[in-house]
Protein backbone atom coordinates (compact mmCIF):
# COMPACT_ATOMS: atom_id res chain seq x y z
CA UNK A 1 0.00 0.00 0.00
CA UNK A 2 1.33 3.24 -0.94
CA UNK A 3 2.29 5.75 1.30
CA UNK A 4 -0.47 8.13 0.64
CA UNK A 5 -2.72 5.58 1.13
CA UNK A 6 -2.03 4.84 4.43
CA UNK A 7 -1.36 8.50 5.71
CA UNK A 8 -5.69 8.97 4.40
CA UNK A 9 -6.51 6.04 6.67
CA UNK A 10 -4.49 7.27 9.75
CA UNK A 11 -6.18 11.06 8.79
CA UNK A 12 -9.34 9.24 8.63
CA UNK A 13 -8.62 7.59 12.09
CA UNK A 14 -8.72 10.97 13.67
CA UNK A 15 -11.35 12.06 12.78
CA UNK A 16 -12.59 14.58 9.98
CA UNK A 17 -10.37 14.72 7.40
CA UNK A 18 -10.71 17.60 5.06
CA UNK A 19 -9.21 17.36 1.44
CA UNK A 20 -7.06 20.58 2.19
CA UNK A 21 -4.69 19.20 5.06
CA UNK A 22 -3.45 16.49 2.48
CA UNK A 23 -3.95 16.89 -0.73
CA UNK A 24 -1.50 13.66 -1.47
CA UNK A 25 -3.82 11.28 0.91
CA UNK A 26 -6.92 12.96 -0.60
CA UNK A 27 -6.11 11.88 -3.91
CA UNK A 28 -5.82 8.88 -2.46
CA UNK A 29 -8.98 8.74 -1.06
CA UNK A 30 -10.93 9.09 -3.68
CA UNK A 31 -8.38 7.56 -6.85
CA UNK A 32 -6.61 4.40 -7.24
CA UNK A 33 -6.65 3.53 -3.66
CA UNK A 34 -10.08 4.09 -2.41
CA UNK A 35 -10.94 0.71 -3.18
CA UNK A 36 -7.92 -0.39 -1.08
CA UNK A 37 -8.92 2.04 1.55
CA UNK A 38 -12.53 1.07 1.98
CA UNK A 39 -11.96 -2.94 2.57
CA UNK A 40 -9.38 -1.79 5.28
CA UNK A 41 -11.99 -0.65 7.45
CA UNK A 42 -14.72 -2.87 6.25
CA UNK A 43 -12.51 -5.80 8.30
CA UNK A 44 -13.66 -3.65 11.12
CA UNK A 45 -16.98 -2.53 10.03
CA UNK A 46 -16.28 0.83 9.14
CA UNK A 47 -16.73 2.71 5.70
CA UNK A 48 -15.31 5.70 4.65
CA UNK A 49 -17.95 8.16 3.51
CA UNK A 50 -16.81 11.07 1.19
CA UNK A 51 -18.19 14.25 -0.20
CA UNK A 52 -15.73 15.14 -2.94
CA UNK A 53 -17.73 18.56 -3.83
CA UNK A 54 -17.32 20.17 -0.28
CA UNK A 55 -14.23 18.27 0.18
CA UNK A 56 -14.28 16.13 3.27
CA UNK A 57 -14.33 12.76 4.19
CA UNK A 58 -14.94 10.63 8.23
CA UNK A 59 -15.43 7.14 9.04
CA UNK A 60 -19.02 5.89 10.05
CA UNK A 61 -19.99 2.57 11.49
CA UNK A 62 -21.53 0.15 8.55
CA UNK A 63 -24.38 -1.49 8.35
CA UNK A 64 -24.55 -4.99 8.69
CA UNK A 65 -26.21 -6.67 5.63
CA UNK A 66 -29.05 -8.89 6.12
CA UNK A 67 -28.43 -12.46 7.92
CA UNK A 68 -25.30 -10.82 9.22
CA UNK A 69 -24.11 -10.60 13.22
CA UNK A 70 -22.96 -6.81 13.64
CA UNK A 71 -20.07 -5.85 15.07
CA UNK A 72 -19.78 -4.24 18.26
CA UNK A 73 -19.68 -0.48 18.24
CA UNK A 74 -16.66 1.06 17.45
CA UNK A 75 -17.70 4.82 16.85
CA UNK A 76 -20.27 5.75 19.72
CA UNK A 77 -22.81 8.17 19.29
CA UNK A 78 -22.18 11.02 21.03
CA UNK A 79 -24.45 13.23 23.05
CA UNK A 80 -23.44 17.13 22.84
CA UNK A 81 -25.14 19.33 25.50
CA UNK A 82 -27.14 22.46 24.72
CA UNK A 83 -24.47 24.81 24.17
CA UNK A 84 -22.22 22.67 21.77
CA UNK A 85 -25.29 22.06 20.01
CA UNK A 86 -26.34 25.60 19.60
CA UNK A 87 -23.13 26.62 18.56
CA UNK A 88 -23.21 24.23 15.78
CA UNK A 89 -27.17 24.99 14.76
CA UNK A 90 -25.67 28.74 14.47
CA UNK A 91 -22.74 27.91 12.30
CA UNK A 92 -24.59 25.37 10.41
CA UNK A 93 -26.76 28.51 9.75
CA UNK A 94 -23.64 30.65 9.06
CA UNK A 95 -22.19 28.69 6.11
CA UNK A 96 -25.71 28.17 4.79
CA UNK A 97 -25.84 32.11 4.33
CA UNK A 98 -22.38 32.47 3.24
CA UNK A 99 -23.11 30.06 0.89
CA UNK A 100 -25.88 32.23 -0.69
CA UNK A 101 -23.56 35.01 -0.59
CA UNK A 102 -20.49 34.22 -1.29
CA UNK A 103 -18.37 32.57 -3.76
CA UNK A 104 -15.53 32.00 -1.21
CA UNK A 105 -14.74 28.41 -0.35
CA UNK A 106 -13.93 29.48 2.97
CA UNK A 107 -16.41 30.54 5.71
CA UNK A 108 -14.67 32.69 7.89
CA UNK A 109 -15.75 33.96 11.37
CA UNK A 110 -14.33 35.66 14.11
CA UNK A 111 -14.60 34.28 18.42
CA UNK A 112 -16.36 37.53 19.31
CA UNK A 113 -19.13 37.15 16.16
CA UNK A 114 -19.81 33.53 18.09
CA UNK A 115 -19.59 34.79 20.82
CA UNK A 116 -22.28 37.20 20.30
CA UNK A 117 -24.23 34.72 18.75
CA UNK A 118 -24.29 32.21 21.30
CA UNK A 119 -24.84 35.13 24.10
CA UNK A 120 -28.34 35.79 22.60
CA UNK A 121 -29.63 32.41 23.55
CA UNK A 122 -28.16 32.56 27.53
CA UNK A 123 -30.21 33.41 30.13
CA UNK A 124 -29.06 37.00 31.67
CA UNK A 125 -27.08 36.48 34.31
CA UNK A 126 -24.66 38.20 36.80
CA UNK A 127 -21.49 37.07 36.41
CA UNK A 128 -20.58 37.67 32.88
CA UNK A 129 -16.84 37.01 32.94
CA UNK A 130 -17.99 33.27 33.97
CA UNK A 131 -20.53 32.81 30.85
CA UNK A 132 -17.99 34.08 28.35
CA UNK A 133 -15.58 31.44 29.49
CA UNK A 134 -17.75 28.99 29.26
CA UNK A 135 -19.08 30.14 25.62
CA UNK A 136 -14.64 30.43 24.94
CA UNK A 137 -14.91 26.37 26.41
CA UNK A 138 -17.83 25.16 23.95
CA UNK A 139 -15.91 27.06 21.03
CA UNK A 140 -13.29 25.13 22.03
CA UNK A 141 -15.54 21.72 21.85
CA UNK A 142 -16.47 22.71 18.49
CA UNK A 143 -13.33 23.26 17.76
CA UNK A 144 -12.26 19.66 18.76
CA UNK A 145 -15.21 18.31 17.00
CA UNK A 146 -13.46 19.33 14.00
CA UNK A 147 -16.50 22.03 13.10
CA UNK A 148 -14.23 24.92 13.13
CA UNK A 149 -10.40 25.39 12.32
CA UNK A 150 -8.37 28.39 14.06
CA UNK A 151 -6.74 30.44 11.15
CA UNK A 152 -2.53 30.81 11.28
CA UNK A 153 -1.28 34.34 11.75
CA UNK A 154 -5.21 36.00 12.37
CA UNK A 155 -5.74 35.41 16.30
CA UNK A 156 -9.25 34.32 17.32
CA UNK A 157 -10.43 33.65 13.68
CA UNK A 158 -12.07 30.43 12.90
CA UNK A 159 -12.71 28.72 9.36
CA UNK A 160 -16.32 26.92 9.69
CA UNK A 161 -15.39 23.53 8.47
CA UNK A 162 -18.28 22.45 5.38
CA UNK A 163 -18.03 19.07 7.38
CA UNK A 164 -20.59 20.87 9.72
CA UNK A 165 -23.02 20.08 6.65
CA UNK A 166 -22.99 15.91 6.75
CA UNK A 167 -23.33 15.72 10.87
CA UNK A 168 -25.99 18.69 10.84
CA UNK A 169 -28.88 17.95 8.37
CA UNK A 170 -32.79 18.37 8.57
CA UNK A 171 -33.03 15.09 11.20
CA UNK A 172 -30.54 16.70 13.23
CA UNK A 173 -32.31 20.02 13.29
CA UNK A 174 -35.34 18.58 14.17
CA UNK A 175 -33.94 16.35 16.63
CA UNK A 176 -32.43 19.93 18.01
CA UNK A 177 -35.78 21.47 18.00
CA UNK A 178 -37.57 18.76 20.12
CA UNK A 179 -34.98 19.10 22.75
CA UNK A 180 -35.41 22.77 22.67
CA UNK A 181 -38.91 22.46 23.73
CA UNK A 182 -37.55 20.16 26.29
CA UNK A 183 -35.59 22.64 27.88
CA UNK A 184 -38.43 25.16 27.31
CA UNK A 185 -40.87 22.86 29.21
CA UNK A 186 -38.89 21.90 32.23
CA UNK A 187 -38.04 26.05 32.62
CA UNK A 188 -34.04 25.68 31.69
CA UNK A 189 -34.05 27.95 29.27
CA UNK A 190 -36.07 30.95 28.56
Amino acid sequence: MQREAREAIVLLMKGLFDRRDNEAAWEALVGAAHGTISDYFDVIGLEPVIDEAEGYAYLRQREPEEGETPLPKLIPARELGYKVSLLCVLLRKRIADFDMQSDDFRAVVTKEDLLEQLLLFMPETFDEVKLRRELESTIKKVEELGFLKKLRGEADHYEIRRSIKAFVDAQWLADFDRKLQEYREAGLWQ
